[in-house]
């Protein structure tokens, strides 16, 4: 519950009260396990009374209403036109056809009210023209079929069809030629098609895993399951002759349940009528896609669900149903089409053939009984005749959608990659985004062993819909692209609270912190079966555990950064080429579990590389950058200004058509003094830049306190000098206060008048409004902008009291006295976690720059290995760069080889920060020559300690906030 002023801003109201409770069974991890190696592995073969939670299917899993109960009793088993028949056509006549003029004549029935005029003037009544053909026209014309469930229905329809095509079919159009088109087919609907000997076109809108902004879940919809009207109109002026139907799925079942709009609906009928195509729906949760537009299409705010599926089925020709979702029964389907509509005329041939409903019927009664029944029982079917008015009540379907939201919305705020917006009836989380980082190949179906892991440690079932089920190894290279990498959880309707939803968003979180060790599986039965997923056996193949080099974990983040921003593979060369060239030789250490000896300050976590993403606010332009330092063989500063040395000499020899270091060798020795002189955390770092222009460029970071604080100023004006830019020290000088800090002096390694110098400034406890009078020397630079970006980063205008905010002021030869601003942000330090910074960062960019939110989006995504609320150290400085072609932000995330940084409460943030080595940061004492930074005697207990007792106010703070939402 929040507060918005003085109004409280309420939840959904209860849609209904529980009367009715099943105990769940005592069970062990052990005794799962046992119990998946009896059913090879298989989760559908599970017992599902042995389940915490079971989010296999929402098909038939719902809890039904004592409504529904109470016309259980009311069922009529005869075997010939049972009561419960005539409830079932008249619901689908009130439901799909009348709107909101409905007649309900299942209550006389329930109520034991029906007499012979009610069976005459109601249940005989002749209708035409619709859905379900009533009195003697459904036996001379019918066109309703009662059957067990939806994919009876399916195969019901497509048999028939392929049946008609065969008898009618030319030389030119054979029977394998004919083509069902869709926006996303279900696993068996499309079995049942391809069964039948239909070719699938499925022609999705694009775009169902781009981002969607998580603050405005509830608030918009983009409908990211409709048809791609563009792509289908395109397939059918080439091909119009072979289509034999299309079919529009609601919610898409296929595309993460997303709902289809009623613009969509309409565009695709006249796109059909068009080319004289008979149009049907998937209808399984109508009354949730009917919802969707409701809340979130434009004009049909003010209609009401009745009038809204009443229009959506105005425009098909027929539909088929599973009663067990939108109906909310365990058991049921149907097959609709309308009467002497388009499919009637289409399907029944000349003169002398048999209509297509006669078909249908002498089918379904072979195949499920008496048409009065199909399979169904008398119970079943007067629970599905109430079903279909309970589903579309206003209330349940509030709850229902929100139920559904508040899943996806606490996955989300944890870090958990799922897809946004939530659908209808499941959340999907995103298993590319769940592994990355961990290498997981398709083949490997990593996907299916976290199902496995969630149902043995936590008796939880969900579905793998990804590379297993769509068949990924049997498909070409070209068909792989378009298989998404899912885990499906659907929700049963009115049977799970937010105690479920809870429990299995901790029990997600832990897989997530756990997810390298996740085993993926090898099919040991059953991988040519059709659905599969429901009959395989499969054995867990462990992961294999790979031993972590420097290089490896950074050309695996830097290939990720390269495909998150698009760039090609000359340029992605030249990054493997240039860390390679970095790291040599000792990127092929394996990285330890803790940094010891050398305490790098590259990275926040005292790794030796850290990663920047250069994003121009209006321009396409985006750099990729890495920041680096050379190691040492020793732990001494002498030792790491040999490495520096020599790298920037084997930069020079393999770059020397582009790399100059005539002015380093002007300057040098004034930032690496000999060894019994130098002090300070550092000798040099080395920075790799390219662009998707296809610009590369290397930079040298220098430290101006090699020689101590004191001197940092006056080595800083000796390089000037040297290199004939005294001037740009004088222009310095006008904006340094007494407690500003030099902090690094950075070289372009090239020459030219563009070659640049850059000094950073450290301005301890400075607010906005001081940082922003820095700028005063830049003539490309808006104060008011800067403090923005200031408050934005920081959460307030200040003052900055932790680490320093930092300034960096760029000269170049033939412009000393207009030099170019960067302002940056520590936003490590001003906020609790990464997530929020993340929010911050969104929010700033949003309404600059729709491409570089985009981007940094991007950044991020391939370098988050965890929930961002877990704690810091993903981000650690932003920055923005007013240029005379428009402001740049840049993103400096870490390669986090050593760990996460605890989240920060505000009372640590104004007082430095602890890292997860026990180690405060932000005061750090000179180092002499020695220079050697080894642990600190004591640390490791210290950090055990510190370790121990995050992790338990940690899972505090996770508890409390499970229960409470």
């Amino acid at each position: 519950m929040q507060q918005k002023g003085s109004q409280i801003l309420m939840p959904p109201p209860p849609s209904h009260n529980a009367l009715v409770v099943r105990s769940l069974v005592t069970i062990t991890s052990a005794e799962r396990e046992q119990i998946l190696r009896d059913v090879e592995f298989n989760v559908f073969a599970f017992p599902a009374a042995l389940l915490t939670c079971d989010f296999l299917s929402d098909s038939g899993t719902s809890a039904m209403t004592d409504i529904q109960w109470a016309a259980i009793m009311r069922g009529d088993e005869s075997y010939g036109r049972n009561s419960g028949y005539y409830c079932l056509l008249d619901a689908f006549r009130d439901i799909f056809e009348r709107g909101d003029s409905q007649e309900r004549i299942f209550r006389d029935v329930l109520s034991g009210t029906a007499d012979a005029d009610f069976y005459r003037s109601k249940c005989l009544k002749a209708h035409e023209g619709g859905f379900v053909n009533g009195g003697s026209l459904q036996l001379s014309r019918p066109n309703f079929f009662i059957v067990p469930q939806g994919r009876c229905a399916e195969s019901l329809l497509f048999s028939t069809m392929q049946e008609v095509l065969a008898r009618t079919s030319t030389e030119n159009v054979t029977l394998t030629q004919r083509v069902v088109i869709s926006n996303g087919f279900f696993d068996t609907t499309g079995a049942n098609a391809a069964v039948a000997g239909f070719e699938l076109q499925t022609f999705l809108k694009p775009g169902l895993c781009d981002p969607f902004p998580a603050e405005l879940i509830g608030k918009t919809n983009s409908f990211k399951g409709n048809l791609d009207i563009v792509a289908a109109e395109e397939f059918l002026t080439k091909h119009a002759d072979r289509v034999a139907l299309i079919l529009i799925t609601i919610t898409n079942n296929f595309a993460a349940a997303q709902p289809v709009s009623m613009g969509n609906i309409k565009e695709t009928a006249r796109m059909a009528k068009h080319y004289g195509i008979p149009l049907f729906f998937d209808a399984c949760r109508f009354a949730e896609n009917a919802k969707f537009i409701q809340d979130f299409e434009e004009g049909f705010s003010g209609h009401t669900i009745g009038q809204i599926v009443q229009e959506m089925f105005s425009y098909v020709d027929g539909f088929t149903i599973s009663l067990k979702k939108d109906g909310l029964a365990n058991m049921g389907g149907a097959l609709c089409f309308r009467d002497q509509g388009l499919f009637a005329q289409k399907f029944s041939g000349g003169k002398d053939e048999i209509p297509i409903g006669e078909r249908l019927k002498e089918r379904q009664i072979l195949c499920y009984g008496n048409d009065s029944y199909g399979g169904m029982s008398g119970r079943d079917l007067m629970a599905a005749s109430v079903g279909l008015y309970e589903v579309t009540k206003e209330s349940y379907l509030r709850h229902r959608i929100s139920q559904v939201q508040s899943f996806a919305e606490k996955l989300h705020a944890n870090g958990i990659p799922v897809l946004l917006p939530p659908g209808g009836h499941a959340i999907y989380l995103d298993m590319d985004g769940f592994f990355l980082g961990c290498d997981r190949a398709p083949e490997e179906f990593a996907s299916v062993g976290f199902t496995l892991e969630l149902l043995r440690d936590y008796g939880i079932r969900a579905a793998e819909a990804g590379p297993f089920a769509w068949e990924w190894d049997k498909k070409t290279s070209a068909e792989r692209k378009n298989i998404p990498n899912l885990v499906r959880f659907a929700v049963p309707r009115n049977s799970m609270t937010d105690h479920h939803i809870n429990y299995t968003v901790a029990a997600i979180l832990q897989l997530h912190a756990n997810r390298d060790m996740i085993p993926g599986v090898k099919i040991t039965r059953g991988a040519e079966s059709r659905l599969r997923h429901f009959q395989s056996g499969f054995l867990p193949v462990p992961v294999e555990v790979k031993q972590r080099t420097y290089l490896s974990e950074a050309q695996g983040q830097l290939s990720d950064l390269c495909n998150a921003l698009e760039l090609d593979e000359s340029a992605t060369r030249e990054v493997e080429k240039g860390l390679a060239l970095a790291m040599r030789p000792w990127g092929k250490r394996v990285i330890p579990r803790c940094p010891s000896g050398w305490y790098s300050d590259v990275g926040l976590d005292h790794s030796p590389i850290e990663y920047s993403v250069a994003i121009a606010q209006r321009s396409d332009k985006v750099q990729l950058r890495f920041l680096i330092e050379a190691q040492a063989e020793d732990i001494s500063l002498a030792a790491f200004q040999e490495s520096a040395l020599r790298l920037t000499e084997d930069i020079h020899s393999e770059y020397s058509q582009t790399v100059s270091l005539k002015r380093f060798h002007l300057i040098w020795e004034l930032f690496l003094p000999s060894c019994n002189e130098s002090q300070g955390s550092f000798a040099a770092w080395h920075s790799f830049c390219i662009s998707n222009l296809g610009e590369l460029e290397w930079k040298l970071y220098l430290n101006p306190r090699g020689c101590g604080q004191d001197h940092a100023a006056n080595t800083i004006r000796a390089a000037l000098d040297r290199l004939g830019m005294a001037e740009a020290y004088s222009v310095l000088e006008s904006i340094i206060a007494p407690t500003d800090k030099f902090l690094f002096f950075a070289l372009d390694l090239h020459d030219g008048e563009h070659a640049r110098v850059k000094i950073y400034m450290q301005h301890p406890s400075a607010d906005a409004s001081t940082i922003a009078k820095k700028f005063t020397i830049c003539p490309d630079t808006s104060q008011e902008e800067i403090q923005r970006f200031c408050v934005a980063m920081g959460g307030s205008s200040g003052p900055y009291s932790s680490k320093p905010v930092l300034t960096c002021f760029a000269f170049r030869s033939n412009a000393l006295r207009s030099p170019e601003g960067t302002i940056h942000f520590p936003v490590s330090e001003y906020a609790p976690h990464d997530a929020e910074i993340k929010r911050r960062i969104e929010t700033y960019l949003a309404p600059v720059s729709s491409t570089g939110l985009a981007r940094y989006r991007s950044t991020i995504d391939a370098l988050q290995h965890r929930p961002l609320q877990q704690g810091r150290g993903l981000h650690s400085y932003a920055s923005l760069k007013n240029t005379a072609h428009g402001p740049v932000n840049t993103f400096y995330v870490s390669a986090q080889l050593f760990g996460v940084l605890p989240p920060v409460p505000d009372v640590l943030m104004s007082n430095g920060h602890i890292n997860i080595y026990g180690k405060v940061q932000g005061k750090k004492k000179k180092r002499k020559h020695q220079g050697q930074r080894v642990k600190p005697r004591n640390q490791g207990i210290v950090a055990l300690m510190t370790s121990l007792l995050i992790k338990k106010v940690i899972a505090i703070l996770a508890i409390t906030f499970l229960i409470s939402s």
